[in-house]
């Protein structure tokens, strides 16, 4: 497995790992960012930036390494994680409510994660470059 490839499976991970942490913190952190100066913290655009930045980088890590190992259902449902993810930012409040938007989001970055595990493993297994 190339160097890259690993280190984006694992960035994924962790930026989908943040978007569970901001949701499912936020309302603590609602009560308690004002009190450390980090209001930004609780703004919708934190979790925005944070979907953005998981789309590229798992659509990238997941294109490679499908690429190799040929578990295209890996790539699949890294997608269907994603568009939990982008429906929960986009839509989720109005439609879903506050606690079917954490719902989601959770869901969906529990399948992005995953499928970035599956990736790495995989990926480690192929020999070819």
């Amino acid at each position: 497995m190339k160097f890259p490839q690993k280190r984006m499976d694992q960035a994924a991970i962790g930026v989908s790992m943040l978007c569970i942490l901001h949701c499912i913190f936020l309302p603590l952190m609602l009560l308690l960012v004002p009190a450390i100066g980090l209001q930004f913290l609780a703004d919708e655009s934190v979790h925005q930036l944070l979907v953005c930045i998981a789309l590229v980088i798992s659509l990238v890590a997941l294109s490679i390494g499908c690429k190799r190992h040929k578990a295209w259902h890996v790539l699949i449902v890294g997608i269907a994680g994603l568009a939990c993810l982008v429906f929960a930012v986009v839509f989720g409040h109005d439609l879903l409510g506050e606690l079917m938007e954490r719902i989601m989001t959770v869901v969906g970055s529990g399948l992005i994660i995953a499928c970035h595990i599956r990736n790495y493993r995989l990926c480690a297994k192929t020999t070819c470059s």
